[in-house]
């Protein structure tokens, strides 16, 4: 684009300017411009090359809202179907037999699993029953190694009875 030439409020020649600059400048539509090869000042809104920087910016569609953060979400459909085994006997076995402690734990995350359940919470249900077979299965875990360092410990002792004795 070529540079302008413009008339301020005061009717004063001001310019060369590149058309970019003109509306920096405080150049509007109704500003009398001049370029070279025009015959006479023209209104700069009337000059097609100029037309651009005086129309009115298309308004973009805003997004849409931002959901909440503790927007509550939809039920998985699968969670509905079925209520979950809220595993108490096996906490009540991995509580007298293996380890007390997170077999209690067990016990109580399993006897949540029907209240949840019947009260509509159906994900907390789900997840007490996870939680019930995680501390089930530590409970397990833990009991059965105890149990194996006990025999181990046991033939230890036995075998060092053993060879005292000589």
């Amino acid at each position: 684009m070529a540079d302008y030439f413009y008339l301020n409020a005061q009717n004063e020649q001001k310019g060369p300017i590149a058309a970019e600059d003109l509306i920096k400048n405080g150049v509007t539509k109704n500003t009398l411009v001049w370029k070279d090869g025009m015959t006479q000042w023209q209104p700069a809104g009337n000059v097609e090359e100029l037309k651009e920087f005086f129309q009115p910016k298309q308004s973009q569609t805003p997004p849409p809202p931002v959901p909440p953060v503790n927007a509550p979400q939809p039920p998985k459909p699968e969670i509905m179907e079925t209520k979950p085994d809220n595993l108490l006997v096996w906490s009540i076995l991995t509580t007298v037999l293996c380890c007390l402690p997170l077999g209690v734990v067990a016990i109580v995350y399993s006897s949540k699993v029907d209240n949840l359940w019947n009260s509509g919470q159906h994900e907390e249900a789900y997840n007490a029953a996870k939680n019930a077979k995680t501390f089930c299965l530590i409970s397990l875990g833990t009991g059965v190694l105890f149990y194996i360092l006990s025999i181990a410990l046991g033939f230890m002792s036995a075998f060092m009875g053993a060879m005292s004795m000589y």
